[in-house]
């Protein structure tokens, strides 16, 4: 029977990004948490790979897992042993909610701490997240928690920005996936001056509105014209949605990431009613839904012994 050499466990939040105008830089985590177990076992082999829930008949089990190839990054080499990773998943995959960040997020964090010591950053670990997955303005709530601002280029960069107590989110996720190199290839390569403006002001102001719980003319600050008009056509029912979320009770609504997801911020007490309008906006396109009332995740990633 084997031995466990070392063991550690890590959570990590859902995700949504955008928010409406911050097309590929605000990011909100959510307390939706994946949960990851990695062992190292006294024995030798390929590494073993168990998936609970989300993905668990889809997901690769080889070294083609992102959780594993993330672990890989800061893990030594050499092995004293066979690893053992065990993950629970609860983000829906391909769905805008930041599933692809929570993987990585959590192989490097587990990687990292496997044997007790930081062999690198937390900064470092950031970075190569996004080498990974691709997408800071998911990355960077899974790591730091709350609201984010992100920049990408030549260096990344995350900044966590105030978040008023009183929002909490209501969540509705269509039953469908949708990949976000597909939401991606229906985005123009050159948009209109007057668009990227129409953005660039109200994600100003949107982030200064949810610092200070000022939510009055939200949902205008959550309007954007980057990325939402050209997607709307893979997500039926999308603008019935958004509309349905805000006559409902919501400050304001978005599609999450690159979606089919739809995100709302919310008082607490309004999360169920915005919920149940999404999902029943969706059903009338003729799409199946369900929706979550979430509150706001402010830790990020957290690592257990």
């Amino acid at each position: 029977m084997s031995r466990t050499l070392a063991r550690v466990t890590v959570s990590a939040p859902a995700s949504t990004s955008n928010l409406g105008p911050g097309f590929d830089c605000l990011g909100l985590a959510l307390d939706w948490r994946n949960e990851l177990m990695l062992e190292l076992l006294d024995e030798r082999g390929p590494a073993i790979i168990e998936i609970e829930g989300e993905g668990e008949k889809t997901l690769p089990r080889g070294e083609a897992n992102l959780i594993l190839r993330a672990a890989r990054l800061v893990l030594p080499r050499a092995l004293p042993g066979r690893l053992r990773l065990s993950a629970k998943n609860r983000i829906p995959l391909a769905r805008g909610l930041g599933s692809s960040a929570a993987a990585a997020v959590s192989g490097l964090w587990a990687g990292a701490h496997l044997f007790g010591t930081l062999r690198l950053s937390e900064d470092e670990l950031e970075a190569l997240a996004v080498g990974l997955e691709g997408h800071p303005d998911n990355v960077a709530p899974c790591v730091h928690g709350g609201l984010t601002a992100s920049l990408s280029g030549i260096s990344t960069r995350a900044q966590r920005l105030n978040l008023h107590p009183s929002l909490s989110a209501a969540v509705c996720v269509p039953a469908f996936e949708l990949e976000t190199r597909r939401a991606r290839a229906v985005l123009p390569k050159k948009v209109p001056l007057a668009d990227a403006v129409f953005n660039a002001s109200r994600a100003l102001l949107l982030a200064r509105a949810l610092e200070t719980g000022r939510t009055r003319g939200l949902a205008e600050l959550m309007e954007d014209r980057l990325h939402q008009p050209y997607r709307a056509r893979l997500v039926p029912g999308l603008a019935d949605a958004l509309s349905a979320a805000v006559k409902a009770g919501a400050a304001g609504a978005a599609l999450s990431g690159s979606g089919p997801s739809v995100f709302a911020f919310v008082e607490e007490t309004r999360a169920a009613r915005v919920g149940a309008a999404m999902s029943r906006a969706f059903a009338r396109r003729g799409v199946r839904s369900r929706w979550l009332a979430l509150a706001v995740d402010r830790q990020g990633v957290r690592v257990e012994r």
